[in-house]
């Protein structure tokens, strides 16, 4: 009788303990947040130039343009200097007009891959924009803002792709994203590659 009694005692007090430690939190679900522009390229053709429907694709230096690539299935955006033969390739590729009017907290995720990136050097680099007055044609002619984007480095493995989540400004009208790759041909300290996929816009609130 009393090794039951000693039990039924244990058991109660694991019981409340386990109960304790349970909040009302724990029970709460996280809400979905359904995205208001999507671009996972996996309608991509392997090695060819991207040209998606209103993406712009443009070499401010340079002759070659951004990459519609697929591994494993999987379509993403490339660009490789290697190879390119011109000292400078400074490219553009520039997102769809994006309406951001009704949405107060307007979050921006994407990822980002590297490989062969010999050196951290802004000469070998990504970087990420916004823009709200660009005319869908002329890049150079708009007005172009960075964003503190998680861009990789030489220290992270080759084709791991890490994540970024920007919090953009609440704006009524309509906003560009322009990812602007930077590298040599000729260089090869400084022909590294960037690989850009699953880019989505959501907003927090």
């Amino acid at each position: 009788m009393k090794k039951i009694f000693n039990f039924l005692f244990t058991t109660t007090i694991l019981l409340s303990l386990m109960t304790s430690c349970i909040s009302d939190d724990d029970y709460v679900i996280p809400p979905v947040r359904i995205p208001f522009f999507q671009e996972d390229f996996e309608t991509a053709t392997n090695n060819t130039n991207l040209d998606l429907t209103d993406w712009t694709n443009f070499a401010e230096e340079g002759t070659w343009l951004w990459r519609e690539k697929t591994f494993g299935g999987n379509g993403y955006a490339e660009f490789s200097a290697f190879g390119s033969g011109s000292a400078s390739n400074l490219v553009w590729l520039v997102s769809p007009s994006i309406d951001l009017n009704g949405y107060s907290s307007p979050v921006l995720k994407f990822s980002v891959a590297q490989h062969h990136l010999d050196v951290d050097s802004p000469d070998n680099s990504l970087e990420v924009l916004i823009s709200t007055d660009y005319d869908g044609t002329n890049v150079l002619a708009a007005t172009w803002t960075a964003v503190n984007a998680n861009i990789p480095n030489s220290t992270i493995s080759w084709y791991q792709f890490v994540k970024s989540t920007v919090a953009l400004p609440s704006t009524n009208g309509n906003i560009h994203i322009a990812f602007k790759f930077k590298g040599s041909g000729t260089n090869t300290a400084l022909d590294g590659a960037f690989q850009v996929d699953n880019i989505l816009l959501y907003n927090e609130n």
